[in-house]
């Protein structure tokens, strides 16, 4: 026999030796506590190593042998478990639990504790939770009114607190009782509006949290998995309840003493400025803001490119109109009942105009619609955040989903409460907090005779185009002045104000806003250009008269097709919804024997409906005649 092959005898030998005659009492378990030496840069057992090292252990769970190579194993396991940042008694908890092997705990403790001695390398060299969310440890919103608003926390200096940890749960049948020690543990504030979660990151912004991502995050807590899939969304409800606010994003959750009207602030990435006093406050998760805009409030920025383009793109007598609408986009406010329609040339700058919007109210604040999409069952589920809806190429709906969409369009402009369907949720009844910008080449088909819709829309009209001059950088250009842009717009908000929140509009709007009126209303087109309304109760025009004169008009002279043209009833009712201002009526009348006309009363003579208050043009009766 060799002397290389008698030396490997040997330590065979003594290795076994180890296992079996030196074997520990059964009972007997070793650990290091995590003070005893260095601590891993990011912390002992974070929820993300423990997920690994299981995941290893059950990749093993039948592998482990009642031999030396089985002891060699749970050291070497015991080494990775170390290098990944996990405690030596976690580490022997999970090998115990997950590996399925015939030798006893006592002598996989030996091997771990020997590992963990033996180690010479940091603990923690491969953990993950370097790469992880390590979110920031936030202040909890604060009820104290005796702190004013203008000392909100701005999340101190604190370290980061590595999130989710493993969680000791008291009580694991009682899921309020594991909801409450999650809540005291978690160092984000939870709340839960309309049954949508929202965490507090950075003590700055709310964002969205899925159910089924705190499910997650609460699985991550407890990687021995105590908790059972059905308790843990137990929990997840239970947090729904004790988190419950009837604050909607926009609005004060906890509105501090001496703070201002929420209508009057306005997000900015390195404050909230109030705007009546031009003084900027630290963010606070007080006020329900579900993210920020890239562009920092600063007093003296200025925006001398934006002003150069703006005078390219739109008539002088438009440039009022457009910068009291960005600043009043910037606010929650939403009482004046008005709307932003860009209409006209291709490349004419309304792309770029919309872009620069987008940005100023922040990514999380605006929201991109089809008609088609808007007037869908779900087609306001995701606007009850945003503040600003845009409906880009508004092209002509559906024929079937274009009354819907006009309605909804007047309801959040109006400032109507609407119902909101939600797919696997609740219906909520509230006011969509947001204002709308049509942009389009041409202007929808609208019908509304009421004419409410056109009075309500801020018409801009863009009449050149600029297809052959690109500048590509323009938008980089553009958004280095944000800032000043943003003073620009708040300049025009405050002049809005002070005008009693009646907008600027030069001769130009009014002539497209005209335009735009009759263009939505044919009975109002008929009107203008057949009828003199007088408002005259004397003046009266009978159905079995006008109504013919209607369906030529509509016909031979403005092409209409059948299914265009209105039966009787419905152009009654289109053209007293688009006169009954003016002073016309719908009413009745006696016709006399001899013919004339007089009010209606029980006695002789034929009953006849009609309008009064207005009269057949000259050219019209001389066609009946």
């Amino acid at each position: 026999m060799s002397d290389a092959q008698s030396n490997r005898n040997e330590i065979e030998i003594q290795v076994t030796k180890v296992s079996v005659v030196e074997a520990p009492d059964a009972d007997l378990e070793f650990f290091s506590e995590p003070e005893s030496g260095p601590v891993p840069k990011h912390g002992w057992d974070n929820a993300i190593d423990i997920a690994e090292f299981k995941r290893r252990c059950q990749d093993a769970a039948h592998f482990p042998l009642p031999n030396a190579t089985g002891l060699a194993f749970f050291y070497q396991l015991s080494h990775d478990a170390r290098d990944l940042g996990i405690s030596e008694r976690t580490a022997l908890d999970l090998m115990d639990r997950y590996c399925t092997s015939q030798i006893s705990k006592a002598s996989v403790s030996l091997e771990c504790h020997r590992a963990y001695r033996a180690a010479m390398s940091v603990p923690g060299v491969l953990s993950r939770a370097g790469r992880a969310n390590a979110n920031a440890v936030a202040a909890l919103v604060s009820s104290d009114d005796d702190n004013p608003w203008t000392n909100a926390d701005d999340g101190g200096d604190e370290a980061p607190r590595v999130w989710p940890k493993p969680l000791t749960y008291q009580g694991k049948d009682n899921a309020s009782k594991c909801a409450e020690g999650f809540l005291a543990e978690r160092p984000d504030k939870l709340l839960s509006s309309d049954g949508v979660l929202y965490t507090l990151e950075g003590n700055r912004v709310w964002r969205r949290l899925d159910d089924n991502e705190l499910a997650a995050e609460i699985r991550a807590t407890d990687p021995t998995t105590i908790l059972d899939v059905g308790k843990i969304y137990q929990m997840v409800n239970a947090i729904h309840l004790v988190r419950f606010t009837k604050a909607r994003p926009f609005e004060w959750i906890d509105r501090p003493e001496g703070a201002p009207d929420a209508n009057d602030l306005i997000l900015t990435s390195n404050g909230i400025l109030n705007l009546k006093t031009g003084e900027l406050i630290p963010h606070s998760g007080r006020y329900f803001a579900t993210g920020l805009p890239d562009w920092k409030y600063e007093l003296e920025a200025e925006c001398p490119l934006w002003l150069e383009k703006l005078g390219e793109w739109l008539h002088p007598s438009f440039h009022a109109t457009l910068q009291e609408f960005f600043g009043y986009m910037l606010t929650a406010d939403t009482s004046i009942e008005v709307l932003l329609a860009m209409i006209g040339a291709k490349r004419g700058g309304k792309g770029t105009i919309t872009r620069i919007m987008q940005a100023l109210v922040g990514k999380e604040h605006h929201a991109s619609v089809m008609l088609n999409d808007l007037a869908g069952d779900f087609g306001l589920a995701g606007l009850i955040d945003k503040r600003a809806i845009f409906i880009p190429d508004a092209h002509d709906a559906d024929l079937s989903r274009r009354s819907a969409a006009i309605e909804r369009i007047k309801s959040i402009t109006g400032n109507d409460e609407v119902s909101v369907n939600r797919k696997n949720q609740s219906m909520l009844s509230l006011k969509v907090p947001a204002k709308i910008v049509l942009v389009a080449n041409k202007h929808p088909k609208f019908l509304d005779e009421s004419g409410a819709l056109a009075d309500r829309e801020l018409v801009l009209v863009f009449e050149s185009s600029f297809a052959k001059v690109k500048d590509t950088e323009l938008g980089g250009k553009l958004k280095a002045e944000l800032s000043g842009i943003a003073n620009w717009a708040i300049e025009g908000l405050r002049r809005l104000r002070a005008n009693s929140n009646k907008f600027a509009i030069g001769e130009r709007g009014r002539k497209a806003q005209r335009e735009l009126a009759e263009s939505q209303s044919p009975a109002l087109r008929f009107a203008n250009e057949s009828l003199i309304v007088t408002g005259d109760k004397a003046d009266f025009i009978p159905d079995d008269v006008l109504f013919p004169v209607y369906e030529h008009w509509a016909r031979s002279i403005e092409g209409m097709s059948a299914r265009e043209t209105r039966n009787k009833s419905d152009f009654k009712n289109d053209l007293m919804a688009a006169l009954t201002e003016r002073g016309v009526r719908y009413t009745q009348r006696r016709r006399r024997l001899d013919g004339a006309l007089a009010e209606w009363k029980h006695g002789e003579g034929v009953k006849t409906r009609g309008f009064a208050g207005v009269k057949l043009r000259a050219e019209w009766t001389t066609a009946e005649d």
